[in-house]
C-alpha cells in the first residue's frame, strides 16, 4: 500500500557529542545488556542537523514475502546530480504501539549510486532535489503513526573535493600504462589499464603457477594437470571488446566507482566485478569506443557529508 503525504517540517536532531576513546573503551569491556530494541550505530564523523522534509510513507503490511515501510526524505538543498551514492542509517524508529522497527541490518547500510546521480545534470530545466529512503521493518497492523523516526543520512558528493573524482578521456588509448592524475595520487590510488598483450602475459602467468602448485603437491597425472592448468586460465579475465582490465591498488579503499561516458558525455553503464586481483569493467550493451571516458570517483572527508534526521508523529497510510 502506497501513500504520499502532505510534507511534514523537519525536527531538528541535536548531534551527540562523541565520548571519548577512553568512555568508549570501558563501555566495550562491559557485557551486553538484553535490549528489546536493537539499534544501528552510525559510522563516527560529524554530523549536522539536515534542512528535510518527509515526502513520502509507503506501508506495505503484507504477510506474504514482501512487507515493507519505506520513507522517501527530500533534500531540498542538494540537487540530485550532485549526490552520487547514499545511505539512510535509521538509528531509532518506534511506532504508537511501542515497537521497535529498526531493521536487523540496519547498521550494515552501504553506500549505493542514485539513480539521479548516475545522469548528472539535466540538459533542461532545474536539478530536482536528492531523494533518500530510509527502510523500516512493517509496523502492526494497530499502528496509526510513527512516533519517532531518527538516523543519519550520509551523502558522497564527489564535487565537493577538489581531488573527488579523476577523468580519462579515450580511456582505451591508455591501454598498457598506468594512469596519471593528480587526484589519483592524493588519495594513494594507482590504476593501470592492461593491454592485450599483457592480459595475455597474465594469463599465461596464472597457468604456469598452476602448473608448478601441480608439481609441487606431487600431482603426475598429465590429464589432471592440464585441467588444472585450463581452469586456471579460463578464470582468469579475458578483456576483449567487452571488457576493460584494470590493475588497481587502492589501500586507503577510496575509489567509490567507476563512470564511464561516450564522447558526448552520456553515461556507458557497466557492471565491475573483482577477478585474480584486477577489476573487471563489463558491457553488456554498447562495446567501449575510442572516444569513451572513464572516470574514477573517490571518497573523502570532505566528499562524504552526513547529517543527522529526526521526524514524528508521521500518520500512517
Amino acid at each position: 500500500m502506497n501513500a504520499a503525504r502532505n510534507p511534514i517540517p523537519l525536527l531538528l536532531a541535536i548531534a551527540l557529542v562523541a565520548a571519548p576513546a577512553a568512555a568508549q573503551s570501558k563501555a566495550k569491556s562491559k557485557p551486553k545488556a538484553a535490549a528489546a530494541a536493537k539499534t544501528a550505530t552510525p559510522a563516527p564523523a560529524k554530523a549536522t542537523p539536515a534542512n528535510a522534509t518527509l515526502k513520502t510513507v509507503q506501508d506495505r503490511r503484507s504477510e506474504g514475502h514482501f512487507p515493507r515501510c519505506t520513507l522517501g526524505i527530500e533534500l531540498p538543498d542538494i540537487p540530485a546530480a550532485e549526490a552520487k551514492a547514499s545511505r539512510v542509517l535509521v538509528m531509532k524508529a518506534v511506532d504508537d504501539l511501542g515497537t521497535n522497527l529498526v531493521r536487523e541490518d540496519a547498521a550494515d547500510a552501504r553506500l549505493e549510486p542514485t539513480q539521479r546521480g548516475a545522469f548528472g545534470k539535466p540538459k533542461e530545466g532545474p536539478a530536482p532535489p536528492t531523494i533518500v529512503f530510509a527502510e523500516l521493518k512493517n509496523p502492526p497492523r494497530k499502528a496509526t503513526t510513527l512516533k519517532e523516526v531518527s538516523g543519519e543520512i550520509e551523502l558522497y558528493i564527489p564535487g565537493r573535493d577538489p581531488n573527488g573524482e579523476a577523468g580519462f578521456p579515450k580511456i582505451l588509448s591508455m591501454a598498457g600504462k598506468p594512469l596519471a592524475h593528480a587526484a589519483l595520487k592524493a588519495n594513494g590510488v594507482e590504476i593501470a589499464v592492461l593491454s592485450e598483450d599483457q592480459i595475455a602475459a597474465e594469463r599465461k602467468k596464472a597457468g604456469d603457477a598452476e602448473r608448478a602448485k601441480a608439481k609441487k603437491e606431487g600431482i603426475t597425472d598429465e590429464e589432471t594437470v592440464r585441467s588444472m592448468v585450463e581452469y586456471a586460465v579460463d578464470s582468469f579475465p579475458k578483456g576483449g571488446e567487452g571488457q576493460i582490465v584494470l590493475r588497481v591498488r587502492d589501500p586507503k579503499k577510496a575509489i567509490q566507482d567507476f563512470k564511464m561516458a561516450d564522447g558526448e558525455g552520456n553515461p556507458q553503464f557497466n557492471g565491475k566485478s573483482e577477478q585474480a586481483g584486477f577489476t573487471i569493467l563489463e558491457f553488456w550493451g554498447d562495446k567501449p569506443k575510442p572516444d569513451w571516458t572513464m572516470k574514477v570517483l573517490m571518497q573523502s572527508d570532505t566528499s562524504l557529508v552526513r547529517h543527522t534526521f529526526a521526524f514524528r508523529d508521521i500518520p500512517l497510510p
